[in-house]
């Protein structure tokens, strides 16, 4: 008789195996391993809204953190080179964010990694499969959400 599965464990184990593939990105990419998560998001953002006027309020409302967290963060990212600012001819108190060079090329080689470590994790599994698994793991985490009320 098998035993019965606890999904915590197995999404817990499954969330780890992802992440030590998550961390190989970073010898992946050389030198350029030198970014936090949220620089790495803060990048994923611009680059997907490249062309679009983005300033630091906008990072601040998409990832929901203080403004001295992100003047913080943008520093660095610029001190770093991964991106400029740009003043606003009609409004010089606004700093437009623009990326460097050096940050689309890592995005770039980003995308691509996590596309291929998508292939490899689905590999084998039917679209219908694969529909089913999302579908349940998304009634998964609503029932923790509305059921995390009731412990506490």
């Amino acid at each position: 008789m098998k035993p019965t599965p606890h999904i915590g464990y197995e999404i817990h184990t499954l969330d780890h195996t992802i992440g030590k593939l998550v961390l190989s990105l970073k010898s992946k990419l050389g030198k350029d391993s030198d970014l936090t998560q949220m620089q790495g998001w803060i990048i994923g953002y611009l680059y997907e809204h490249t062309g679009e006027n983005i300033f630091q309020k906008d990072i601040e409302a998409h990832f929901c953190i203080a403004r001295s967290t992100a003047t913080g963060i943008l520093k660095l990212m610029e001190k770093k080179g991964y991106l400029i600012r740009e003043t606003v001819p009609d409004d010089r108190r606004l700093k437009r964010l623009i990326l460097t060079e050096k940050a689309a090329a890592l995005q770039k080689a980003t995308i691509a990694y996590f596309g291929e470590m998508e292939k490899m994790l689905i590999a084998g599994i039917s679209p219908e499969d694969l529909e089913f698994f999302c579908r349940v793991l998304s009634q998964i985490r609503t029932n923790a959400e509305t059921g995390a009320v009731s412990f506490f």
